[in-house]
């Protein structure tokens, strides 16, 4: 019966392990995270005719501007700009109801998963990057 090489278990294990964790992270990485399935969002669009995107989902990846509003229990708006600005560029305003626990500060890269509603940017999920 033969051994195996303790040199195996030593090398081996470790690049395993690194090769899982790339197979994992990889994908969220290059393929827009947990909202990849999700049309990206255009602003360009969303300012020619926003009455033509009202009720879809999209994904925003986006840079925090500025805190416009916030109302306790209801929510804040913050006005984002596009990290991609090919789409279009400039600030677009986004609400952010109460209780999504995520604090928010100038700078700070978000990837949200916005609805149109009415005329509004409603952040239904986010993930920073």
């Amino acid at each position: 019966m033969s051994k195996i090489n303790p040199l195996f278990f030593a090398l081996g294990i470790p690049v395993l392990v690194i090769v899982v964790l790339l197979a994992i992270v990889l994908p969220r990485l290059a393929g827009g995270g947990q909202f990849g399935d999700l049309s990206p969002f255009s602003p360009e669009a969303y300012r020619k005719d926003w009455a033509t995107l009202q009720g879809n989902a999209y994904r925003l990846d986006c840079k925090i501007e500025q805190q416009l509003a916030y109302v306790e229990g209801k929510g804040r708006v913050l006005a984002v700009k596009p990290t991609d600005d090919s789409r279009g560029g400039g600030r677009i305003p986004i609400f952010v109801p109460a209780g999504s626990g995520d604090s928010f500060e100038v700078g700070q890269r978000f990837r949200c998963r916005v609805r149109v509603s009415q005329d509004l940017l409603v952040v239904e999920g986010l993930e920073r990057f």
